[in-house]
């Protein structure tokens, strides 16, 4: 079983060297040491510790395939298929524990209820959040990503239901388990990829925790809120881009939505309706916090990447062509291991 961040000595030596030079505590500028480690919890954070069918129920739903009256090459594939998907959860938690021990972190506390996921770990300096983003066969997932009208939120002003509804199934838990004795005194940084990301933000703003929120740190993250919403996050708020990830462009902003809508609204006899919905529902959205972009570079070969503090639209969308569609290259971009791997690079660089 090969590991996720450390698969060598010279990597090992060279995770030490980056780690002792330790990293901010408590709501820091943005650091290039803190934004790599960011990186390495969002992707541990997608590590299979939740189980995905307990071994019981596995043998018996191959039992009740077998009984069915079908053509045994169908029972054989159908099983098959669950065999492949099935994991040993216990088998991937030691292996998250592992690879944490790796970055001087223990884990504290997984969290995992209808479809969002998140790992509580810590040492002596402080402790870290980190969601779990989009799975790709996780339809609770992309029902939380596909939901994207948005709602009034009791934090103020206007939030994507979708990303709200997902928070909330785990809020209270996590909630619980920082207000642990021993956690209150450490300094929380919040992080999360892609959907993970979009909880994260949420987490900054409603997470109230008596050491403070030292930070947060998302990579490929879509847009939460409009802009009442993003305004008063008091968390730091750091948003790392990648080249071409076009996820960080979901949902469409505000302009975007304005100029869909009026289009629409030239529409004979139904597109004034039209129009006045989609901005009911869809307008308002906008990104929060202090971006960072990692500029393109050859796939593998992140030597040369640099890390920019402001890039234009049109920057972006020039990205995109570079990529040459078709948009499977382009979603290469929203990978959170290219994001680790880049972010290595810059830490390394700057130090």
């Amino acid at each position: 079983m090969s590991n996720i961040l450390i698969n060598s000595k010279k990597e090992q030596e060279r995770v030490e060297e980056l780690l002792k030079k330790g990293v901010p505590s408590y709501r820091q500028a943005y650091s290039d040491r803190m934004a790599w480690l960011m990186a390495c919890m969002s992707e541990l954070a997608y590590i299979r510790f939740n189980p995905l069918l307990g071994k019981r129920s596995v043998q018996d739903l191959l039992k009740k395939i077998s009984d069915l009256d079908i053509d045994n090459k169908y029972v054989n594939k159908i099983q098959d298929v669950i065999q492949n998907i099935n994991y040993d959860h216990e088998d991937e938690k030691e292996k998250l524990e592992q690879e944490l021990k790796g970055l001087n972190y223990k884990l504290i506390k997984t969290f995992d209820n209808e479809g969002t996921q998140a790992i509580l770990v810590g040492n002596a300096q402080n402790i870290v959040l980190a969601f779990r983003g989009t799975e790709a066969t996780s339809i609770k997932d992309i029902k939380s990503d596909a939901n994207a009208a948005s709602k009034k939120d009791d934090s103020g002003g206007q939030i994507h239901s979708g990303f709200e509804e997902a928070y909330q199934k785990i809020a209270f838990y996590v909630e619980q388990a920082l207000d642990a004795d021993d956690l209150k005194e450490k300094p929380l940084f919040i992080t999360g990829h892609s959907l993970g990301g979009a909880l994260a933000t949420i987490a900054a703003k409603k997470i109230t925790h008596k050491a403070g929120n030292a930070a947060c740190y998302t990579f490929g993250a879509p847009r939460v809120g409009d802009g009442k919403w993003i305004s008063n996050i008091k968390t730091p708020l750091y948003r790392i881009v990648n080249a071409a990830d076009c996820v960080t462009m979901l949902p469409p902003s505000s302009e975007t939505i304005t100029l869909i809508g009026w289009i629409l609204g030239l529409v004979p006899n139904v597109g004034k309706q039209i129009r006045t919905w989609i901005l009911e529902k869809f307008n308002g959205y906008i990104h929060g916090g202090s971006m960072r972009y990692l500029t393109n570079c050859k796939k593998g070969n992140y030597g040369n990447v640099n890390l920019l503090y402001s890039v234009s639209w049109f920057f972006r969308v020039k990205a995109l062509v570079v990529k040459k569609l078709p948009w499977k290259k382009t979603l290469s971009d929203h990978s959170i291991s290219v994001y680790r791997k880049k972010l290595f690079v810059i830490a390394q660089k700057r130090t």
